[in-house]
Formats: C-alpha cells, structure tokens, sequence
C-alpha cells in the first residue's frame, strides 16, 4: 500500500480475544489497509457474504468454529489465488502448520507476531492476488478481442465471391 492512487485493501481480522483484534487494526491502519473484525468464525463467514474482504488474518483456536473449520469454509466460497488467508496463531507446531497450509492458508505466524513481519507477508500476498486477477482480466480481455477477430475473418471470407 504505498501508491496513493491505489483503493485502501479490506482485511478481515477474525479472532476471539479483542484485544488481538485492536492490536492488529492499530498496525495495519497506518499502512493503509481499512479493518472489519469478527470475534467468531460464523461472524466472519456472514461479514464475508455481505461485504468485500481482500485478505482475511485468522486466529486458529476460537470457540465454536475453529479457524481452521473457517479457513475450509472460506476456501468453499474462494480460491487461495483470490484471497489471501493467514492463519495468526499460538499454535506453532509443524503438524498444525501443514495442516493449515494443506487446508487452503496462504500464510501462518505465530503469536506473539511480529507485526512488520505481517504486515510485509499481508503485502506480498495482496500483490500476489492482485497479480492474478489483472492476468486472468487480461485473458478474459484477449479472448474476447480474438472471438471479434475471428467474426470479422469469418464475415470477410463469407462476403468474399
């Protein structure tokens, strides 16, 4: 986020402590990133059918649904190349981050996370999925250019005796 042009990124903070919400607002507010929190795994599934999240910061032990329960429900809904997911968590076992990452996460840090350390994973992976999309519009784009060219070919050769 350093252009000023660019549009401020949305990212969901799901956690159920709000004192690691506030922190992680606090941090990436000043990077230019725009905040919705949810406290719980359902709350963060209904914010993401009604409003548009760019990358979503996940808390891995919550009550109710779990994070990683959320993280399989959101990759449902989504693709990993489309939004990012990072798992934030005290969990730091080998077997609970290969589990996380086998499950669609994008990225994982444990706790207590180092915020500039976040804060440059949340961009490369913001760029990343950027990156994507502007490829994937660029094909769509080209595909629809080269289906004119071909009519119009096709129209030429059918007018020609």
């Amino acid at each position: 986020m350093t252009g000023g042009s660019e549009t401020a990124r949305t990212i969901l903070i799901v956690d159920d402590i709000e004192d690691n919400r506030v922190l992680l607002e606090r941090s990436l507010a000043p990077a230019g990133y725009r905040t919705l929190s949810a406290e719980s795994g359902a709350q963060a599934l209904a914010i993401m059918t009604e409003k548009h999240v760019d990358a979503v910061l996940l808390d891995w032990m919550m009550p109710g649904l779990s994070g990683l329960d959320t993280l399989r429900a959101i990759r449902e809904m989504q693709s990993a190349d489309s939004l990012p997911v990072i798992m934030c968590t005290a969990l730091g076992e080998e077997d609970q981050i290969v589990e996380a990452i086998e499950s669609g996460a994008s990225d994982y840090v444990v706790k207590p996370i180092s915020l500039p350390v976040l804060r440059a994973r949340l961009a490369t992976h913001l760029s990343r999925s950027q990156t994507i999309a502007d490829l994937d519009r660029e094909r769509r784009e080209n595909k629809r250019k080269m289906g004119e060219q071909m009519r119009r070919l096709m129209q030429t050769r059918s007018d020609c005796p």
